[in-house]
């Protein structure tokens, strides 16, 4: 575990130092591209920034002397006006309406306003060089408004010509700022009390109507006081539910009992009730009578003869009658079809107490009924008053408010009326001088500020000209951005030291020199930039002419047939030929004379040098196109690769004709030659597109005629090798003149 976070921490420090170092270059290089293009256009930057010094340095010559006065007030709370809190509003106090706003800064605003500086102007009688009153926009310029930082103290200096016309404007300033701000807190509080007078009715009036809305609404709807109210409520709601929960209990024993009682009688109320009436009525006595005397005769009867006897026989007949009777009566008090036996009209206690004791809990139970009725109903107007006790007891709350609120801004209202009458006669201010402005005695003429000014401005100006000048001139001025324009790898740096290196055939001419050595590392680039097989064919071109592509490619035949490798040079630009004018051979017999079938190709080239082939173009023909994009072409070039061990062909430029793309297919890989100064940036962008389309290998590309400056900061070993050959050419002359001596 703690290696992994050592191994996390490392690769954290890793990346932050790769970070600040890959920065610190990315500066390193900024820097190095801005002096680059100061050094370009430092001329014209130059005359801009002494042209600005010198018009400063002339207005700080005609610069009168002015002299600076300075005053200070001194902000604070206005203890007088603070009393007027009026509706919400503090009259005379400093106080912002914006977050991002100080009270003081707004005071500043009104120093400066116009009617202030009017009554300066008109008080001092303030006029210009013609005589006519100054502007208050002018008198402005002058004034200077500051606060003396984290202090509630604001400094007001002028800047006149006259040392006491300067100190009279800001006292008169600061003397017309107060009395303004008196009239102000006067004016503050009288308005107030005009406000509070016409509004005073009004609340009044409010009041009355709240108070009165209050009362109706009370004695509308029987309210004395709704939370004792509900507190009594829920008491008697408690008590009634208690007394419906015992009068129900007993309402269901009554009523089992009575039930039971129902089940042995038969017999519900009303019948109960007739049947006992029955009982005590003198028919039903009689013949009640008369059914007993009968049937106990029929028991005396039967003990002394037989069911059929006479006698038997009579005395049924007898009792037969009298239960029919009975009936009828019954029927006729009772209803037809109820069984009421006899036992119940007979003198038997125990019949009688059942029946009065039913006919007792039946009454019993429609008592009872009608209390649980009456107490239902109780219940539900509770209910019923119980939820209308919400809405009632916020609309009371609602018009209590209203009334509290009344009466809180009619008290509220007649307290602000007497603090505004005794601030409207106070005569006081939220600001007092504490240094009034003295006469200066010393002037400033502000040269050295505007020489200062005159500077900088020079050098924004210098700087703003040398990036316009970069923006117009659209060519890559340097190697690096030819670098970072051309996406192929730098093959080689080639310098010219003088105008007479231009179109000269270096390596021929000074084989020990360092610039050959360059050609020679470049055709070593060239050897190894294949492993399996170095290119034989190659082709070089350029963006635009005038680049040097001729020269170069002249330089690096000379190179590699000095390694004594088998060089053909081929001119390819059968529009511009370089080659005859470059080597100084004559041209007129050349690569048209081998396509045409004139001449061979041993006929055909030059030796300027030992190993070393140079094909001409011949006389130049009107249409080179036809003439390359031909099959001899291709013969002429299959039979060079037999013959040579290096084929360089000297194209035109991409832009301008389709001639490299058609040669393009011949070769092994590209050369491409540019040059700072030279190529513009829309040239590179289309040679890039170009060299796209022929989907032939770029080879890398030569950075050709590079200044010394540059060739020695961007070249590696540059300094180290000029610095050894010469010493090796040093050592050689001296051996030289040594010889010479013996």
């Amino acid at each position: 575990m703690l290696s992994n976070n050592f191994q996390k921490s490392n690769i954290k420090n890793t990346s932050a130092a790769s970070q600040s170092q890959s920065s610190s270059e990315f500066i390193d290089l900024n820097l190095s591209e801005y002096f680059l293009k100061v050094k370009r256009r430092w001329k014209p930057a130059l005359a801009i920034f002494l042209f600005t010094l010198g018009v400063a340095a002339i207005l700080s010559v005609l610069q009168r002397k002015t002299y600076q006065a300075e005053g200070q007030l001194l902000f604070k709370r206005n203890s007088a006006a603070a009393l007027t809190d009026v509706v919400g509003e503090k009259v005379g106090t400093l106080e912002p309406l914006l977050v991002n706003q100080t009270p003081l800064s707004t005071q500043i605003e009104v120093i400066t306003s116009e009617p202030v500086l009017q009554q300066v102007i008109d008080r001092l009688k303030l006029k210009d060089d013609a005589g006519e009153p100054i502007d208050p926009q002018d008198l402005e310029k002058k004034l200077s408004i500051d606060l003396v930082g984290g202090s509630d103290v604001v400094d007001i200096t002028y800047k006149d010509a006259d040392p006491k016309l300067a100190s009279n404007v800001v006292n008169t300033l600061m003397d017309v700022y107060l009395q303004q701000q008196v009239r102000n807190n006067q004016s503050e509080p009288a308005t107030a009390r005009n406000f509070i007078d016409r509004q005073l009715p009004n609340v009044e009036t409010k009041v009355s109507q709240a108070e009165s809305n209050l009362e109706s609404f009370r004695t509308k709807n029987n309210i004395v006081d709704i939370k004792e109210e509900k507190r009594n409520m829920v008491s008697d709601l408690g008590a009634i539910n208690q007394q419906i929960s015992t009068t129900g209990s007993e309402l269901q024993g009554v009523n089992a009992q009575a039930s039971a009682l129902q089940s042995q009688l038969g017999l519900d109320l009303q019948q109960a009730i007739a049947i006992n009436q029955l009982g005590s009525s003198p028919v039903v006595v009689s013949i009640l009578d008369q059914l007993t005397t009968t049937e106990t005769q029929l028991a005396k009867e039967r003990q002394r003869f037989k069911d059929n006897h006479p006698s038997v026989a009579s005395l049924e007949e007898k009792k037969a009658s009298l239960n029919g009777q009975l009936e009828e009566i019954v029927a006729q008090s009772v209803g037809r079809g109820v069984n009421v036996s006899q036992g119940v009209f007979r003198g038997n206690e125990l019949r009688e107490n059942q029946l009065e004791t039913f006919i007792s809990l039946k009454i019993e139970e429609l008592s009872l009924q009608r209390q649980v009725g009456a107490l239902y109903s109780y219940q539900q107007n509770y209910l019923q008053r119980a939820k209308q006790l919400p809405s009632l007891e916020k609309k009371e709350q609602e018009l209590l408010r209203k009334v509290e609120s009344s009466a809180k801004t009619y008290t509220t209202l007649l307290d602000s009326l007497q603090q505004a009458k005794l601030a409207e006669v106070q005569q006081s201010s939220n600001a007092e001088i504490v240094e009034l402005a003295s006469v200066p005695k010393d002037g400033s003429s502000g040269r050295l500020p505007l020489l200062a000014l005159g500077a900088i401005l020079g050098a924004f100006l210098a700087n703003v000209s040398i990036i316009l000048l970069e923006m117009q001139d659209r060519s890559l001025k340097s190697v690096g951005e030819i670098k970072k324009k051309f996406p192929y790898n730098v093959l080689g740096i080639t310098r010219i030291d003088t105008l007479s290196d231009r179109g000269k055939i270096i390596v021929r001419e000074e084989p020990d020199s360092y610039s050959s050595e360059v050609y020679r590392m470049i055709q070593a680039n060239l050897k190894f930039l294949t492993v399996n097989k170095a290119p034989k064919v190659m082709l070089v071109t350029s963006s635009v002419p005038e680049e040097g592509k001729s020269t170069v490619a002249a330089n690096l035949a000379a190179a590699l047939a000095q390694l004594d490798r088998k060089v053909l040079l081929i001119d390819g630009d059968l529009r511009r030929p370089s080659q005859p004018q470059l080597w100084g051979i004559d041209g007129q017999i050349g690569l048209r004379d081998v396509l045409a079938g004139e001449r061979d190709l041993v006929g055909a080239v030059s030796r300027p040098m030992t190993k070393l082939d140079v094909l001409t173009t011949g006389k130049i023909v009107s249409n080179p196109l036809a003439a390359i994009d031909s099959p001899e072409m291709d013969s002429l070039v299959a039979n060079a690769r037999r013959k040579y061990d290096s084929i360089l062909i000297d194209a035109p430029p991409l832009p301008v004709t389709a001639d490299v793309l058609t040669l393009s297919k011949l070769v092994d890989g590209i050369i491409f030659i540019t040059r700072p100064g030279v190529v513009e940036r829309e040239s590179a962008e289309i040679a890039i597109e170009t060299l796209e389309s022929t989907r032939q290998k770029v080879l890398g590309m030569v950075i050709n005629g590079v200044k010394p400056d540059e060739f020695d900061r961007y070249s590696y070993h540059a300094r180290y090798g000029k610095r050894y050959f010469n010493n090796a050419n040093n050592s050689t002359n001296n051996a030289d003149a040594s010889k010479v001596k013996i």
